[in-house]
């Protein structure tokens, strides 16, 4: 994922993917244009520029670019040489979100977009946000496959005792990891008291469903222990990571509710506690970034059930990091 939809808009928008310094702006037209923030002339950021039109003028010399990334005009000059040109990225929107392919063009494939309709459904409410990680994304995949952490880390809003009490269970279905893990007649977080409007004791559950490279969507619900299943309040919590570095981290984030859908202070409720949970976990992955920068891989133990589903995400992801890289 490059960034919300919202984000590209007509002003150059300056991010860097996979190590790669990325100039993200929109056509009048309402294209997304996604190009290496670099001019090829004297390889300034072309980020310190300006907009002008649907052409990127250079803040040094003045040179011009479009949005296929040919250079369309040199002050003083009627020539323009053919090697001025900028390296451009695929971009694809959905549901909001704009989506990036970095590698080469003809391998690009759509379809492989994860789905995530439930942003601009009109049967469902949703809400984002951001935190850039001074961390290595596979840290974020790790912490969202085990929610364990929830108990300890996020007691304030939706973490309890019961959630690292609850048996868990990992399997790979179909190219993905799923974790799940069943919470039984347990009391409400502060989060689902106010969320759900819960105040009696629950039954809940998370289903955590990993794609590689680092797409997380966590399927989650809750009902009160004398009723059915079926009548739960359920959410959707997206989670997408895309590495900046080797060592830092762009972590967007949605929720997405089916119910009391007009209730706009709710929405704005759930987005601020969402953030402050989050800011929680950045904090702890920026800390443990550090610590592996001190002590190296040795670091980590896996010895714990929970590790399950983090061990078999990063198997899968290595498989397919092999294949690339024999």
């Amino acid at each position: 994922m490059a960034g919300f939809g919202h984000e590209i808009a007509d002003k150059l928008l300056a991010r860097t993917i996979l190590g790669q310094p990325v100039l993200l702006y929109r056509t009048a037209g309402g294209q997304a244009v996604a190009m290496q923030d670099r001019c090829p002339h004297r390889a300034v950021p072309l980020s310190l520029g300006q907009l002008m039109g649907d052409e990127v003028r250079c803040g040094y010399h003045g040179l011009r670019f479009g949005p296929d990334g040919a250079c369309r005009d040199v002050p003083c000059q009627p020539h323009i040489p053919q090697s001025l040109r900028v390296a451009t990225f695929l971009v694809a929107e959905r549901h909001g979100l704009c989506w990036i392919w970095m590698g080469e063009a003809s391998l690009a494939d759509e379809a492989l977009i994860p789905d995530v309709h439930w942003l601009d459904h009109p049967q469902w409410a949703a809400c984002s946000g951001y935190h850039h990680i001074r961390a290595n994304y596979q840290l974020l995949n790790d912490n969202l496959l085990d929610l364990s952490h929830e108990s300890y880390l996020h007691e304030a809003t939706i973490g309890n005792e019961a959630v690292a009490r609850a048996p868990v269970s990992a399997q790979q279905v179909e190219g993905t990891v799923r974790v799940h893990r069943e919470i039984r007649n347990a009391e409400p977080p502060p989060f689902y008291a106010k969320a759900s409007g819960l105040s009696t004791r629950i039954h809940r559950w998370h289903t955590t469903i990993f794609r590689p490279p680092s797409f997380n969507l966590i399927e989650n619900g809750s009902h009160p222990v004398d009723q059915d299943r079926a009548t739960a309040l359920q959410r959707r919590i997206i989670h997408l990571a895309t590495p900046e570095t080797a060592t830092s981290t762009h972590y967007f984030w949605a929720i997405a509710r089916p119910y009391q859908l007009d209730d706009a202070a709710l929405t704005a409720w759930i987005r601020e506690q969402s953030a402050r949970t989050f800011d929680e976990d950045k904090a702890m992955l920026e800390a443990q970034q550090r610590a592996l920068a001190d002590e190296g891989s040795a670091a980590f133990s896996t010895a714990l059930l929970t590790d399950a589903g983090p061990i078999q995400a990063r198997r899968l992801l290595q498989s397919l990091i092999d294949k690339e890289h024999p």
